[in-house]
C-alpha cells in the first residue's frame, strides 16, 4: 500500500493518472516522499516533498532543504510553496525550490528535513550526449482516416560514445516571447515554454524496436518522455526523427484585458544523458499515463534512490539546440481551443 500513496503523488506531480498496483511493502512505517527532476541547464530546481502514510499521502507545512555539492554547501531554503493544480488527479502538496549550479561530474548531495523525518539523495552529474547534428525539416503527415497535418521533424543525430550501457530522453519544447496588446496598444509581454508531445514518424529507435509506429501503441506504452537506449546503435551513431505538429507551436499564455497578441517562436531539442535508474523511471512513468492495460504486458519498475524516505531525484545534463520559426499575430478573441493556423 504504501508503493501506492507513492505512486499516486508521481503521478499527480507529473498530471498523469494513477494506477493501483499489488504492492507488498517491507516496512508499513510513515515515511518521507522526495521527487525531482533536477537539470545543469537550468537556474532554479524544484524538489517535491510530502509524507507517505499506510493509507494514505500527507501535505507537508513546514521543512529545510540543503544543497550540496562536492561537499560545499551551495542552497539552503524553507520555503514551501503549495501545488497550485485544481485538477481532477491533483495531490495537495508542497515543494521547495532553490538556486545552485552544477556540472558533469559534481557531486549533488540533497537533504530534507521535514514533518520529523529526514532524507537525502547523492548523485555524480552525467556527462553530456554527443550530439553530432540537429537538422529541421517540414514533412507533411496523412491520417488514416485522410486529414493532412504539416509538421516539423527534428532530425537529431546521437553518437554512442560509452562502451556500457546508455540511455537518453529526447524533448521538444515550444518557446516563446509574446507581447500583448489591447486596441492595438501594447499592455505587456511574457515568456511561455511548454514541453511538447511528439511522435516517432514509424522511427525503430523513438518507438524501441518497432518500425511501425501503430505496432507500438498497440504493443506496449507510449514513449511519452522520449527516452530511449543505444541498444540499436551501441559504439555508433543514429539519427532520431521525431515528428511536432506545426501548430502546437506558438501558443501563447493569456493576459487579462488583452485581446490580441504577437509571438515569437522557438523550438528547443533538448538530448539528456540518463542514468540507468532514471531511464527506468520514466519507463515507469510511460507506463502509468497510458493505464492499467499496458501494465499487464511489460515489466514495471518504480526506481527508489531516496535514503530514508521513498521516492526518485534525477539529475542531467542534456545537450541543447534551438531553433527560430518565425513569428506572428493573433486575435486571443478566438476560443481557447480554437486557435488561427500557424501562417506558412
Amino acid at each position: 500500500m504504501r508503493k501506492i500513496c507513492y505512486l499516486i503523488m508521481v503521478a499527480a506531480l507529473l498530471a498523469a493518472c494513477d494506477n493501483p498496483l499489488e504492492f507488498k511493502p517491507a516496512s508499513r512505517a510513515d515515511m518521507l516522499v522526495l521527487n525531482g527532476h533536477l537539470s545543469t541547464d537550468e537556474e532554479w530546481h524544484t524538489v517535491y516533498v510530502a509524507v507517505s502514510h499506510t493509507e494514505y499521502v500527507s501535505v507537508v507545512t513546514s521543512g529545510e532543504l540543503r544543497c550540496y555539492v562536492n561537499g560545499t554547501l551551495a542552497a539552503k531554503t524553507t520555503d514551501l510553496i503549495a501545488i497550485n493544480d485544481d485538477s481532477y488527479y491533483a495531490t495537495p502538496g508542497r515543494y521547495f525550490q532553490f538556486k545552485a549550479a552544477f556540472k558533469t561530474g559534481d557531486l549533488v548531495r540533497i537533504e530534507v528535513d521535514a514533518a520529523g523525518f529526514k532524507a537525502s539523495n547523492e548523485q555524480i552529474v552525467p556527462p553530456m550526449p554527443t550530439v553530432t547534428k540537429v537538422d529541421t525539416l517540414t514533412v507533411i503527415q496523412r491520417s488514416d482516416w485522410g486529414s493532412v497535418d504539416t509538421c516539423y521533424r527534428f532530425d537529431t543525430t546521437l553518437k554512442d560514445v560509452d562502451k556500457e550501457d546508455s540511455f537518453f530522453r529526447l524533448t521538444i519544447v515550444d518557446h516563446n516571447d509574446a507581447v500583448y496588446y489591447k486596441d492595438d496598444v501594447e499592455i505587456g509581454k511574457g515568456v511561455n515554454e511548454t514541453l511538447l508531445s511528439f511522435f516517432g514518424d514509424d522511427d525503430p529507435i523513438l518507438n524501441e524496436g518497432h518500425f511501425n509506429a501503430a505496432d507500438y501503441f498497440e504493443i506496449g506504452s507510449t514513449n511519452h518522455y522520449g527516452v530511449i537506449t543505444d541498444n540499436m546503435f551501441a559504439g555508433g551513431s543514429a539519427t532520431l526523427k521525431p515528428v511536432v505538429s506545426k501548430n502546437d507551436f506558438g501558443r501563447a499564455g493569456w493576459m487579462d484585458e488583452a485581446d490580441s497578441v504577437k509571438v515569437s517562436i522557438k523550438a528547443i531539442v533538448k538530448v539528456y544523458g540518463l542514468e540507468m535508474p532514471y531511464f527506468y523511471y520514466f519507463k515507469a512513468l510511460n507506463s502509468l499515463r497510458d493505464g492499467q492495460s499496458d501494465l499487464a504486458l511489460e515489466d514495471v519498475q518504480i526506481p527508489d534512490n531516496i535514503e530514508g524516505g521513498i521516492g526518485f531525484i534525477g539529475i542531467a545534463n542534456p545537450y541543447t539546440a534551438s531553433f527560430t520559426l518565425g513569428e506572428y499575430s493573433y486575435s486571443l478573441l478566438y476560443y481557447y481551443n480554437d486557435y488561427p493556423p500557424l501562417p506558412e
